[in-house]
């Protein structure tokens, strides 16, 4: 019986560590991202030290199933809120509600954090994710364009890395 046909009992959520890098690339990738696990320590080891931003991972048997990053964010025209930065959970354990664990966790840190609304953006293309996140009690807010400016030496490999290969 494969993994997919029923979610194990002993998942649990966890802050991510650098140790989960190369899981959470993996996890990554199958969202579309080029993400390899070097990088991933790196930006891990940055991102950890930060009390604005948590990345919890679902943990199945000492290895990384899934992964969300969230993050307080505060703008001139609103309170700060939290974004979700990205979820993702393996494909092999999809469906089983450790999506909704994973949101559920955020939702509850953002409250820790004063933050009284929670936002998210989806590629268009991820039609089941939206279907999910409507399910989990979000609401789509508007379709938009999103622009970025490479500056500096980056090179264009910059901007293809912020698009995921959804097909």
């Amino acid at each position: 019986m494969s993994a997919a046909a029923h979610a194990p009992a002993d998942i649990t959520i966890r802050s991510a560590r650098p140790s989960d890098a190369e899981a959470i690339a993996e996890l990554t990738k199958q969202l579309g991202y080029s993400a390899e696990p070097a990088a991933v320590v790196s930006r891990l080891s940055r991102l950890l030290a930060r009390s604005d931003q948590q990345l919890l991972v679902a943990d199945h048997d000492g290895r990384a199933i899934g992964w969300i990053h969230m993050v307080v964010t505060e703008y001139i025209e609103s309170d700060a809120f939290v974004v979700i930065g990205g979820l993702a959970v393996d494909r092999e354990y999809r469906m089983q509600g450790i999506g909704r664990r994973l949101l559920t966790r955020a939702e509850e840190w953002a409250a820790q954090h004063g933050c009284a609304l929670v936002r998210l953006s989806s590629n268009a293309k991820r039609v089941e994710a939206h279907g999910f996140y409507e399910r989990a009690g979000y609401t789509n807010l508007k379709t938009q364009y999103a622009f970025a400016k490479r500056v500096g030496t980056v090179g264009p490999e910059a901007l293809r890395a912020l698009v995921p290969d959804v097909t």
